[in-house]
């Protein structure tokens, strides 16, 4: 099991008690957790380079995402990170050396699904050569579907 779990939140979970049951025993034996929360700009504030919004609601993300793990009894640390989430996938990993990336992304398809997701779990995967889960969440932070994890490309 994963020791050192980087976490990237690009949602907020409905309820605490919303966690995915996969995620509970990876978190609950995970020794270090970091959580980063991505400024996920519209295309068209990246455009403006109209950024203060996207930061402010990750921001948001990041302490409610720290609020839903301490209530379970963790003490993840982490960051809001920049709005190219695999250079901020990569100055994390600079700073904290994960054995396992978490992504926590939008549903396909929804009203919430930013632009910056298109294939970011692919692009991680290949980019960081770590296993890596990904878990997808409604409009509401509700999970959809199941956790798609994969192994670690040689």
């Amino acid at each position: 099991m994963a020791k050192r779990v980087l976490v990237v939140t690009n949602e907020i979970l409905a309820d605490a008690d919303e966690v995915p049951e996969p995620l509970r025993p990876i978190f609950d034996e995970a020794e270090e957790i970091y959580v980063i929360a991505p400024t996920l700009t519209t295309w068209l504030q990246w455009v403006a380079s109209d950024v203060d919004h996207a930061r402010v609601s990750a921001d948001e993300r990041l302490n409610t995402v720290f609020d839903h793990m301490h209530a379970a009894g963790l003490e993840p640390a982490g960051t809001v990170a920049g709005e190219n989430q695999v250079t901020a996938i990569g100055d994390a990993l600079a700073r904290f050396d994960a054995d396992l990336i978490v992504l926590r992304l939008h549903a396909r398809g929804g009203e919430a699904e930013n632009w910056r997701e298109h294939r970011i779990a692919k692009r991680v995967r290949e980019q960081f050569h770590l296993p890596t889960a990904v878990f997808r969440f409604d409009d509401e932070g509700h999970v959809v579907g199941r956790a798609e994890a994969q192994p670690a490309h040689a």
